[in-house]
């Protein structure tokens, strides 16, 4: 019976050890695994913003040599006369205000009128 009472304790312990050790192989399993998730992550983060920024020059690059149609030249011509237009406006504005501010304001004596009363 003592016999039997050995293999089994040793069989227990034997099987609580192989299993503290499956948890410890499994626990570094899964911190390799959440490394190389990280550092793949990483990588393609850096590829894309790699591939955007080669895209953008690229975009750049085309309508640089692209040539503008005569419609576009158009309308810039025609936005920028409106800028000027408003830039000028805005100017006569202001001169108005400043001259206004700068002139010496007198109020004129109000008129009054005098009114009859009907007398019965």
């Amino acid at each position: 019976m003592i016999r039997i009472c050995l293999v089994l304790f040793s069989f227990l312990l034997s099987s609580t050890l192989f299993a503290a050790e499956l948890t410890e192989v499994g626990r570094q399993v899964g911190d390799k695994a959440a490394k190389q998730v990280q550092q793949t992550e990483n990588l393609q983060l850096l590829k894309a913003k790699a591939a955007a920024q080669q895209t953008e020059a690229r975009e750049q690059a085309i309508l640089q040599n692209q040539p503008s149609s005569p419609w576009q030249a158009q309308q810039r011509a025609k936005a920028q006369q409106q800028f000027d237009e408003r830039k000028q406006r805005e100017a006569k504005y202001l001169q108005q205000a400043k001259d206004a501010a700068a002139k010496e304001q007198k109020m004129e004596k109000p008129k009054m009128k005098i009114i009859k009363r009907k007398t019965e």
